[in-house]
């Protein structure tokens, strides 16, 4: 028999494993000394709850396995707020339109979740994250004007920013930076996580003029950032 365990307990081990990770980890990722020696591997956020599910799944070494997760309050109200976000999936579902779509409604909507079956709940607390950041920068791209802070190659000094989005980089160890500055949107990388709301661009350069991605506003592109929160 296939081992099965209540959702939403499963819900909130993976919002567990997501607070704890930082990040939704889907391969497993060594770790190193200066020196090149081997130290551990941090395991993937559906392994962890696994393990924390059924200590008697990890086979491995002992000394490998992840430390079993505790839930907390904050877990088990960002799985409420999960739970209620993908409930707009139930129509796509019912269509048949999309396989993840149609998995992710049929465990949510069921009693148990089976081990095999995790993964697709271990990334929900990063899908939800990102969903929530694209809703926010699709309102904003429909609000600010649609023009450029200033001209290319020109110096900017203490301007009021609001950061509404920051998100690592998957090509670069910085963060892309989505902010509005005078209702017109802008963007930089960071070498630091600011954190979203108001901030200070002390001094910054216009690096061009660009259309967004998605949305295809307007947004001036930044470099040589010094930001102020």
């Amino acid at each position: 028999m296939a081992k099965e365990f209540p959702t939403q307990y499963v819900l909130e081990l993976a919002c567990a494993a997501q607070r704890t990770s930082g990040k939704y980890r889907k391969e497993p990722e060594p770790r190193y000394a200066e020196d090149g020696t081997y130290l551990y591997t941090d395991q993937t956020n559906k392994m962890t709850m696994l393990v924390t599910a059924d200590p008697t799944i990890w086979t491995a070494d002992p000394k490998e396995a992840p430390m079993p997760l505790k839930i907390q309050p904050e877990d088990i109200a960002s799985a409420e707020e999960i739970k209620k976000h993908f409930r707009k999936f139930m129509f796509s579902a019912i269509e048949g339109e999309n396989d993840f779509q149609t998995n992710i409604n049929s465990i949510l909507t069921g009693d148990s979740v089976q081990a095999k079956m995790f993964g697709y709940v271990a990334c929900l607390p990063s899908v939800y994250a990102r969903d929530v950041v694209q809703t926010k920068i699709k309102k904003v791209a429909r609000q600010v004007d649609d023009k450029y802070v200033a001209d290319v190659g020109s110096t900017v000094t203490d301007l009021d920013c609001e950061i509404v989005s920051t998100q690592r980089s998957k090509n670069f160890d910085a963060w892309n930076i989505d902010a509005i500055i005078n209702n017109m949107m802008v963007s930089w990388m960071s070498k630091v996580d600011l954190k979203v709301g108001p901030c200070i661009i002390v001094k910054a350069k216009i690096k061009d003029h660009a259309k967004h991605w998605k949305h295809d506003n307007a947004v001036t592109r930044l470099n040589y950032v010094k930001a102020a929160q």
